[in-house]
């Protein structure tokens, strides 16, 4: 029995394990950085007598969600033209935007889109964008997962230049 756990005390779990469980009064024990139960409140409060309790009693836990298609560094130009149609927004106004672009941009405003997804509850996305390295920094950073891949064009763009050097 390892008593020096947290228990998240809630409202409800839901486990979409196969049988769709829903666990009412719940609670996940936690040791470090390790879910290592997950069960009602009641038996996990006698199994660990002595952990700290963070408690939510209207609370609801999960697992994480996955945001399958971002450009998290886009966050700077949110609400920028957009309404218009999708290649009059690019050509007009995105990309000689992102020409203005540099890394520490592209890290600072991944991290506000990371915070933003962490929020609501986002733990694992897949991105792809300019400055790669540094959406990778910042995920490291975030302690989030991410699929990153490099955006190519067929024009000069911000981290590469020329087509040719992003190759």
């Amino acid at each position: 029995m390892n008593t020096k756990a947290t228990l998240l005390v809630c409202g409800q779990i839901l486990t979409l394990d196969q049988s769709n469980t829903v666990i009412e009064d719940g609670a996940v024990a936690i040791a470090g950085d390790t879910i290592v139960e997950v069960g009602e409140r009641a038996a996990l409060l006698d199994k660990y007598p002595s952990a700290e309790q963070l408690v939510q009693p209207h609370g609801l836990v999960m697992p994480g969600l996955v945001n399958s298609h971002t450009h998290a560094a886009m966050a700077c130009f949110r609400g920028l033209a957009d309404d218009l149609p999708l290649m009059t927004w690019l050509t007009e106004y995105i990309f000689p935007v992102e020409g203005n672009l540099n890394a520490e941009m592209v890290y600072h405003s991944s991290l506000l889109s990371m915070a933003e997804m962490i929020k609501s509850g986002t733990t694992s996305f897949c991105d792809m964008y300019l400055f790669a390295k540094e959406v990778a920094r910042a995920t490291a950073d975030s302690g989030m997962r991410g699929w990153l891949g490099e955006v190519l064009y067929d024009f000069p763009s911000p981290n590469y230049g020329a087509p040719e050097n992003g190759i």
